[in-house]
């Protein structure tokens, strides 16, 4: 079914009909695409537009379900936990209630402020270098973390939602007991898996039906999972932390040599924190806090601020090589201060525009320099947006860490395990994430709110393990210093540094990539500068949504590199 024909059954018309901009170049949000851009990616559509709200989630099922709540009236925080349940049935690899947590970006339009929900997991107390090895970050009964991210949703509904958790989780509910159909996405993702899932027999009898993956247009059901959302609905998220749930995932684990206990879960919380800020172009950005990597995007950005971008191309090998090089920059300082846990960042140091301007000045205009090392990671993350009329933002990004967690669907739960430790954990005792209990990890994700003259432009997030920073600040800077719409900037290629999880060694022999349809002679240019491509690899996901300076209508734009479906009404 189309997306079309998904919201007339809502009973909403004109849904997808584009509107005019009506507004100059440099403010623009939604312009039309171009749908002959020889440079898009994927089967792309046109930005979408509407009056009343707007998602972009990386499966139309999520974008679906954060609708269902907008036409009834409910806000975008609403919409958003109700896209991130749905997610949780039909990206069953990507995120969900087992997963490690993540950052919620939300724009207050009555307040005209945004503030940031945190709510990644928390290690085992009794975790150490001595009792986990590499193989434990990657899979197993030791590798999840307390999950962080039922508590989140939960939170953020409390406080900003205006919809019980029954309301927001029944799309999600009907897809687990009734079935989702698998896409070609889907079916890619089970196969790539089925060998790391067929090891745990609870994970096997729902994603292995018969010892085979799902393939495209066959149904997977989740009865046991719709059971659990029925019970989070009826007893709120405390008995997922220090309930029957929490107890059945404990015992689980621990009878299989597992470390998570009781009171870890007990012990987990989620945090509200103040956002950190730059800005770009004449607007301000908000991200998460360190932990996440907004800080080390947002010193990207900074570099670039300082270049004539406007007589720049975004494909222009001048644009290219400073993105580049400052990106491996960049990542120096997050290997060397970015932390989920508790210590002292310099962070208005590193994202002022003074230290920027230092930085640029290490960049040599005719080679490259700082290479890391070439090493991809397969990740289980998702993003997603959503914008009501109201004028409310809200970017949210989270995650399992790899495809399917760690594996491990917990008892008769149906509730897929993440391995936290991957991402957030080094084995390496002085690294500043080196592996200890009851620490909050290290997440990759950056979600972002675009700000001008203090009134929300738009919300954007994005997958991809480390891409993420890439991928978001490249989407960010097409938007606002070369006046792409939304979704052309997001269907547009993208140039990608390799960076594993964990501790990187830097200065090694490293490798860039580029999308498919990478101008040819801008990587020929780079080629020259010293630049050193591999075959392409994972680009990540951005979803966006945005809001008319004028106008107050709303706009979404969604990857095709995923199953990325916006609606808008």
């Amino acid at each position: 079914m189309k997306r079309r024909d998904f919201v007339k059954s809502l009973g909403i018309t004109g849904a997808l009909v584009p509107l005019a901009p009506g507004f100059t170049r440099a403010q623009q949000i939604g312009d039309l695409i171009k749908p002959d851009d020889p440079l898009l990616m994927g089967p792309a559509h046109r930005t979408v537009w509407g009056r009343n709200g707007a998602v972009a989630a990386a499966d139309i099922q999520g974008s679906l379900a954060g609708m269902k709540m907008l036409a009834r009236g409910g806000n975008a925080i609403d919409a958003i936990v109700a896209t991130a349940a749905a997610l949780n049935v039909v990206e069953p690899y990507m995120s969900g209630m087992g997963g490690f947590g993540g950052y919620m970006m939300i724009y207050l339009a009555k307040e005209r402020k945004v503030v940031c929900l945190d709510h990644m997991g928390l290690s085992p107390k009794a975790v150490s270098a001595q009792n986990m090895t590499e193989r434990d970050f990657d899979e197993g009964y030791k590798s999840p973390i307390v999950p962080g991210s039922i508590g989140g949703w939960a939170e953020a509904l409390s406080r900003y939602g205006t919809m019980s958790l029954g309301d927001v989780f029944e799309p999600a509910i009907d897809l687990a007991e009734n079935g989702f159909v698998v896409t070609e996405y889907d079916a890619q993702s089970f196969a790539g898996s089925a060998k790391k899932l067929a090891q745990f027999p609870t994970t096997a009898s729902i994603f292995l039906p018969g010892g085979q993956a799902p393939r495209e247009g066959q149904v997977v059901v989740q009865k046991a999972l719709a059971a659990t959302f029925r019970k989070v609905a009826r007893e709120g998220a405390q008995t997922f932390y220090t309930g029957e749930i929490a107890q059945k995932i404990v015992r689980f684990l621990q009878a299989n040599g597992g470390l998570l206990t009781m009171e870890d879960f007990a012990a987990w919380k989620p945090r509200w924190r103040d956002p950190i800020s730059t800005t770009f172009q004449g607007y301000t950005l908000y991200g998460p806090q360190p932990g996440s990597c907004a800080m080390t995007m947002f010193q990207v950005l900074n570099v670039l601020d300082g270049l004539d971008l406007k007589n720049l191309s975004p494909y222009s090998v001048e644009f290219a090589h400073h993105w580049i090089e400052a990106m491996k920059l960049a990542f120096v300082d997050d290997d060397a201060y970015n932390t989920g846990r508790d210590a002292e960042i310099p962070v208005a140091r590193l994202v002022s525009k003074e230290y920027a301007a230092e930085q640029r000045q290490k960049i040599r205009a005719r080679q490259a320099t700082a290479r890391l090392l070439p090493v991809l990671d397969t990740v289980g993350t998702t993003s997603f947006s959503a914008a009501d009329k109201w004028g409310n933002i809200v970017a949210f990004t989270q995650s399992l860490v790899s495809g399917f967690g760690c594996g491990v669907a917990a008892a008769d739960t149906g509730v897929l395990l993440n391995n936290g430790h991957r991402y957030g954990f080094v084995l390496e005792a002085n690294h500043v994430n080196a592996l200890t209990g009851r620490q909050h990890p290290k997440g990759v994700m950056s979600p972002t709110i675009v700000v001008k003259d203090g009134q929300g432009r738009f919300g954007i997030g994005a997958s991809g393990g480390y891409t993420i920073p890439q991928t978001v600040g490249q989407v960010i800077a097409k938007v606002l210093a070369f006046d792409m719409d939304v979704q052309h900037a997001i269907a547009s290629p993208r140039i990608m540094i390799n960076r594993p999880a964990g501790r990187v060694p830097l200065l090694g022999q490293s490798q860039t990539y580029a999308d498919p349809n990478y101008p040819a002679a801008t990587l020929a240019g780079l080629r020259t500068l010293g630049h050193v491509f591999s075959e392409p690899g994972n680009a990540g996901a951005v979803q966006g949504v945005g809001v008319h300076p004028t106008a107050g209508t709303l706009c979404a734009g969604s990857d095709p590199r995923r199953d990325g479906h916006p609606i808008a009404f």
